[in-house]
């Protein structure tokens, strides 16, 4: 994992915060609907893994 999105004004715990500081995830905060927000990341050009069967 990369990243992880908080999404319709949510905001991470400071514990939250540094676990992710300690782990080289990157936190964002959105006020936007998750299905608007992951439009917005996709059309930007975040895409998701494709898992190898």
């Amino acid at each position: 994992m990369i990243c992880v999105v908080f999404v319709r004004s949510k905001v991470p715990t400071q514990e939250m915060i540094d676990l992710a500081k300690e782990s080289g995830i990157v936190l964002m905060v959105s006020d936007k609907r998750l299905y608007e927000a992951c439009g917005l990341l996709y059309q930007n050009g975040l895409v998701g893994n494709k898992v190898k069967k």
